[in-house]
């Protein structure tokens, strides 16, 4: 009888340290800040720098956002505020991305 119970235990322990990394790891990322020096020329817009001002404790994930904005430029995002959507879009789908290979790879 005892057996089930803790077999049962064993399979749903994986799922919630799953949840819990995502948890934690969400908060990381929301406390990244990004700052972005841009400028017009020419009627485009030009990325000066990208820096991270506070990052989320993952050198990985940290880099994806200022390589994200040179991209967004690159495909001609025409006003900061664009950029900045572009920016978080993108960041988000990277991110999820990355974090979704991390927990293939420990399931494998």
């Amino acid at each position: 009888m005892i057996l089930p119970i803790l077999l049962l235990m064993l399979q749903t322990s994986p799922a919630f340290n799953a949840e819990e990394e995502i948890i934690v790891v969400s908060r990381q990322l929301r406390m990244i800040k990004v700052d972005l020096k841009t400028d017009k020329r020419e009627g485009a817009m030009h990325l000066r720098s990208c820096r991270i001002l506070r990052g989320s404790g993952h050198s990985d994930l940290d880099a994806i956002p200022c390589g994200v904005a040179e991209q967004c430029v690159a495909d001609g995002v025409p006003t900061r505020r664009e950029l900045k959507n572009c920016v978080e879009d993108r960041s988000t789908s990277r991110i999820n991305l990355v974090l979704a290979s991390r927990r293939m790879a420990r399931v494998d």
